[in-house]
């Protein structure tokens, strides 16, 4: 087998991965939002109640893993991830679940990096636009 054949599916391979990970976050705070509502931080109680933050995010979640599903806006969406999961980070402190979440924004950062890979709705785009 060639594997330098292969090299060309990187990209969506990283891609995907990251989307589960964020559809798998949002489903679960969609259908069990109490199990999440103590990673709220104190601060973030001010404005709304902790479940209705976890729908929030539930929500935010979803809409950007659906974009980056399909490679639309990649750039902006991975961006808006990879400072999410940072700010995460931030305050859940630097344990397993911290490593673990900053192990998944260098990750989405690197899809930030790379950009829309070939198999994307912006790739699409700008092949099209190219054609025009």
């Amino acid at each position: 087998m060639n594997l330098e054949k292969l090299k060309r599916y990187s990209p969506l391979v990283l891609r995907l991965a990251i989307v589960l990970i964020f559809l798998w976050f949002s489903i679960t705070q969609l259908t069990n939002p109490e199990g999440w509502t103590r990673m709220i931080p104190g601060y973030a109680s001010v404005t709304a109640s902790p479940l209705t933050l976890v729908y929030i995010n539930a929500i935010f979640e979803l809409i950007l893993a659906l974009l980056l599903l399909f490679g639309f806006k990649t750039r902006i969406v991975s961006a808006l991830l990879t400072l999410h999961l940072l700010h995460i980070v931030t305050i859940l402190g630097y344990g397993a679940v911290g490593a673990r979440d900053f192990a998944l924004a260098v990750a989405t950062l690197s899809i930030f990096f790379y950009g829309p890979d070939e198999f994307t709705i912006d790739h699409l785009m700008k092949k099209r636009n190219k054609k025009i």
